[in-house]
């Protein structure tokens, strides 16, 4: 090709398409790619629930929705027995007694929780499960203190228990320094929920599953009435009351709190309003399956359940309202209307004195039959955070050896037969059809180059077009240099930010943000992002016959050169730098944690980690630089390892590719 021709085909600085894009041509913005998709999906599953019209149809949807969520969560454990329990002491309140205690969600595996148990009781009491909320000091929160301690004095047995990664339940945790490495908000979850995803399975999973062993063990108490048993949760704990209510049948009646809405708009917000991670809401495709919060609500039906929804939330307010209206369509299929009512209050995100109210009067009409009863709040001590501390030390893992989730999750890994595997086209989830490359040519003019080597950009590493020196050496010894843009970086970036995060911080960013939001309709960044470079690649091979084609990347776009690699067996050899030894690595609490853009959910089961990745390359040739990966031996003669990086010294990329 001449360099007129290469010029105009390419120009420097000028961004060809050379993708089909089908999918895509309406905008370049990646966040509006996914929001658009999430409409669609959500218009469809808008039109299959308005078309319930009788119980058979309504009993179908539940039974399929069901089904559904249990296949995204690929199953729960089993356990028959009722979980292990130790009680560390107990605290005398006016009305009621708070036992702290432990119980084993899993054999070694704690959970921290207090047990309010009325005074005085005559018979069996309804009881209430309680996950707590996104707190550091989780079911100790003043608010959940309040709420626990009314419905105790209304006669209720309540168990309230913190969830993993938070209060008592940190899974990184120095005992030194007594701190966790990340937060105890949301933080310790986006780490584990990232890892947790390359195994196949998810964080919402074992958050389920402490809930149902709670469940377990709160109806066989013998205070306990185990045919009137409730949950109530705020944020967080909402999640968790909307996902046990939806798949537990033991629970009578629900109270969600400052979660429900639909998921298009909470995608559409998140990054400016609420940024911070939490996998456990961004199932991998519960959009997609038709799922949602009104979904979750259909599993409910047709018993009593109470949204409680703060108007000035980020958990939108329109959507509440629309999810409201659905959910109360299929209750009037199931001829029970009054058991699904809404309640507002004009409050920021937080469980409000009237939402705590509306609950004291949901549970005293549903599960203590005595609706006429006042929902007026009786006024309670509260007690220190540090005095309802389960753990001598304040720390499951230490007080109690408990096993690390991470343990856990790779003990049933390894046990779990594997299924026929996937190719890794289909594990990324890769759709050609959708594919949209950017590739403008930086290299100095030259006539004829000896080969291309194609720079792909990531969002953890700085622009390959600011590389002066390494597009000119590269240049000097003849090869044609590209830049490739896939969706959703260099320029291409989404034009939002988060306060105090960098743009791909693993725990909050924008492309944390942007990679759970494709997790909800189905999708990767990881597959996307592939496709566009194998779709360049095959534009540019096809365009140039017989000429060789590298891919260069670094950090989260090694990653991406790596899979396109792999995939496209036209690609002639591949040098990437600063990339993970392997993801089977973050399964420890010592790695450094994965930004959900560089996460496959189910790659490890579905087709396997690096190593397998670098098996299927070969016998193309190989650069890794700055990486601790340690390739198959028998590999040896096809990888090269280099302790520099080779975008410092362009030099030593440039002798490999000679």
């Amino acid at each position: 090709m001449s360099a007129m021709n290469r010029r105009k085909l390419f120009g420097i600085g000028l961004a060809a398409s050379l993708g089909t894009g089908a999918s895509f041509k309406a905008t370049d913005d990646l966040h509006q790619q996914i929001l658009d998709l999430s409409a669609k999906f959500e218009a469809q599953r808008r039109a299959r629930f308005a078309a319930v019209k009788t119980q058979a149809e309504l009993n179908l949807l539940q039974t399929g929705l069901r089904q559904t969520f249990l296949n995204l969560l690929r199953g729960l454990p089993s356990i028959p027995d009722k979980p292990a329990v130790t009680q560390t002491g107990e605290i005398e309140a006016d009305g009621y007694t708070i036992r702290k205690i432990a119980f084993e969600s899993l054999p070694g595996y704690h959970v921290t929780a207090l047990l309010y148990v009325p005074h005085g009781l005559k018979g069996r009491a309804p009881g209430v499960i309680s996950p707590s909320g996104h707190t550091h000091i989780g079911k100790a929160y003043p608010e959940h203190q309040i709420l626990h301690a009314n419905l105790a004095k209304r006669g209720f047995v309540v168990l309230a228990h913190d969830p993993v990664g938070q209060a008592e339940r940190s899974q990184f945790w120095n005992p030194a320094t007594r701190r966790t490495r990340y937060n105890l908000g949301c933080g310790e979850h986006a780490v584990l929920g990232n890892a947790l995803e390359l195994l196949g399975t998810n964080l919402a999973r074992y958050r389920i599953w402490d809930g149902i062993r709670g469940l377990d063990l709160l109806g066989s108490l013998p205070e306990v009435d185990s045919q009137r048993i409730g949950c109530v949760g705020h944020s967080g704990g909402g999640t968790l009351t909307a996902y046990l209510t939806a798949l537990d049948q033991r629970i009578r009646a629900s109270a969600i709190c400052c979660y429900v809405t639909t998921l298009p708009l909470r995608m559409g917000n998140r990054i400016q309003d609420d940024p911070s991670s939490d996998p456990e809401q961004d199932i991998f495709g519960f959009v997609k399956a038709g799922i949602d919060h009104s979904g979750l609500l259909a599993m409910c039906a047709p018993r009593p359940t109470l949204i409680a929804a703060a108007t000035k939330d980020f958990f939108p307010i329109e959507g509440t309202r629309k999810s409201f209206a659905e959910a109360q369509h299929l209750y009037q299929v199931a001829d029970a209307g009054d058991c699904i009512s809404m309640v507002e209050a004009p409050f920021r995100h937080g469980l409000a004195l009237p939402l705590r109210q509306a609950v004291y009067g949901w549970f005293s009409r549903w599960l203590a039959g005595d609706a006429g009863r006042s929902s007026e709040e009786i006024a309670v001590k509260e007690v220190p955070a540090d005095q309802l501390m389960v753990c001598q030390e304040g720390q499951v893992r230490v007080s109690f050896q408990s096993r690390s989730l991470f343990d856990v999750a790779l003990e049933e890994f390894k046990k779990t037969p594997k299924t026929a595997r996937k190719t890794l086209a289909d594990a990324i989830h890769l759709n050609m059809d959708k594919a949209d490359p950017r590739m403008p040519d930086v290299s100095p003019a030259i006539p004829q180059p000896k080969s291309w080597v194609v720079c792909i950009n990531g969002n953890e590493s700085a622009d390959w077009r600011e590389a002066k020196d390494f597009i000119s050496i590269l240049g000097s010894k003849g090869h044609g240099l590209i830049v490739l843009d896939p969706r959703g970086v260099g320029p291409r970036r989404v034009k939002l930010s988060v306060k105090g995060h960098d743009y791909a911080d693993p725990i909050s960013s924008v492309e944390a943000n942007l990679a759970y939001n494709a997790f909800l309709v189905g999708e990767t960044l990881v597959g996307m992002r592939t496709a566009d470079t194998i779709s360049a690649v095959r534009n540019l091979i096809n365009k140039n016959p017989g000429m060789h084609v590298t891919l260069v990347g670094r950090k989260d776009a090694g990653i991406i050169a790596l899979m396109a690699a792999s995939i496209e067996p036209r690609i002639s050899a591949v040098a990437v730098e600063e990339i993970p030894e392997s993801f089977m690595g973050q399964l420890s609490e010592t790695a450094a944690p994965l930004n959900a853009a560089s996460t496959v959910p189910g790659l490890l089961a579905d087709f396997g980690d690096i190593p397998e990745i670098l098996e299927t390359i070969s016998p193309r040739r190989m650069l890794l630089a700055r990486s601790s990966i340690k390739p198959d031996p028998k590999l040896a003669r096809f990888v090269t390892i280099s302790e520099e990086r080779f975008s410092d010294v362009p030099k030593r990329l440039a002798d490999w590719l000679a």
